[in-house]
């Protein structure tokens, strides 16, 4: 997950983190049907329609794909720029993470039965601080999104040595093998995977490959960016149709590996591509009043699972009855993720990352003053 700002402009893209403060918010709401089921006694609000929120992490796959991609354009080939690439990247998505992870060791030494509760509470210790694909879920569980991230980031790090005229060529060579991958990965049973064979044979890696081909569209595709209102009610009319006819076909609301890449992933890339399009060319900024939620959206999304199972263990020490309870808890769930996730954006994530630019030892310290988060 990235935080955006387009160093071609040098303008932040509102729009775009919208779109980030969006998927975090779906996300939320497919977790916090589970919390409701689980801890609160009133009628529940939130059905099995609500896992349609996991299109929240096939939005950051495609953002991902799209803004890194746009922001390495005119530097491919660039050795100093690979350097720096890895060094960003490597600082953005580790500290964060390891320091709530570190915290949750010793909770889970102590209580391991309030973690990883589908897998028998099994945790691998050294694999999640490290975040290293593992067979079970990380003690952060939501962590398991950013194994693919780190896939994508090495693979754009061996396309970032090679000449920016070679990308379209790489782009298809990676879809290439990314479609190998998930063909052989139908054949191997899932309880049979090993833990970064079930990072390579997942299909919605092929969401990265998307956004990736929607920044180079859009750099080098400078005419069709006119028709960006309409592919943006093209996106939204594809996933409408797509989701009515998946929940018609299979009768289910949640939207398998596969297909999901057609589901969501095809609309969240006619979306993002058509959004940066207007924001940049019309001036026309969508979804602002989510760009706060985007701007945390790491924070967020990293700690908001812990605050809804902490709440709703208390709400159900409190023993409340009627069916009122359940919207004031929705509520309330919602607020304290966010509050509690921007917070630490601000207090805690936001002034290391600041210290890491500041202290970049492959750039000079005026870009590294100068230089926005990403």
């Amino acid at each position: 997950m990235t935080a955006v700002a387009f160093d071609s402009g040098p303008k932040r893209l509102i729009g775009v983190q919208g779109l980030r403060g969006l998927a975090v918010l779906l996300v939320i709401l497919v977790h916090l049907h589970h919390t409701e089921e689980r801890f609160v006694n009133g009628a529940a609000w939130l059905g099995a329609w609500n896992s349609l929120g996991i299109a929240g992490v096939d939005i950051f796959l495609v953002v991902s794909g799209f803004v890194l991609t746009y922001l390495a354009l005119g530097r491919f080939g660039d050795a100093q720029h690979v350097k720096s690439y890895v060094y960003a990247r490597v600082t953005r998505l580790y500290p964060m993470y390891m320091l709530l992870t570190l915290l949750l060791v010793p909770v889970y030494l102590a209580a391991p039965e309030l973690f990883n509760t589908t897998e028998g509470h099994r945790v691998n210790l050294w694999r999640s601080v490290f975040l290293v694909p593992d067979v079970h879920l990380p003690l952060i569980p939501v962590a398991w999104t950013l194994h693919h991230e780190l896939y994508f980031y090495i693979v754009l790090t061996v396309m970032l040595m090679f000449a920016e005229r070679h990308l379209p060529v790489l782009i298809l060579a990676w879809a290439a093998v990314t479609t190998a991958l998930v063909v052989w990965g139908l054949t191997v049973p899932r309880a049979q995977q090993g833990a970064f064979e079930r990072v390579l044979f997942n299909p919605i890696n092929y969401e990265f490959i998307l956004g990736m081909s929607a920044a180079w569209s859009f750099r080098r595709r400078r005419a069709a960016r006119a028709a960006a209102p309409a592919v943006a009610v093209l996106a939204l009319v594809w996933v409408m149709v797509g989701v009515a006819l998946w929940v018609g076909l299979t009768g289910e609301w949640w939207v398998s590996d596969f297909w999901r890449v057609w589901v969501y992933g095809v609309p969240a890339t006619l979306l993002i591509w058509s959004i940066v399009a207007m924001e940049l060319d019309r001036g026309w900024v969508f979804m602002r009043p989510l760009a706060w939620i985007g701007d945390g959206a790491y924070s967020i999304y990293l700690t908001h699972l812990m605050v809804l199972v902490v709440l709703g263990r208390a709400w159900q020490e409190l023993g409340l009855q009627g069916n009122w309870q359940n919207p004031v808890f929705l509520a309330l769930s919602i607020a304290v993720a966010l509050y509690f996730g921007y917070t630490l954006f601000l207090r805690v994530e936001a002034p290391i990352l600041r210290w890491l630019r500041l202290h970049d030892p492959l750039r000079p310290r005026s870009l590294a003053r100068a230089a926005p988060a990403r």
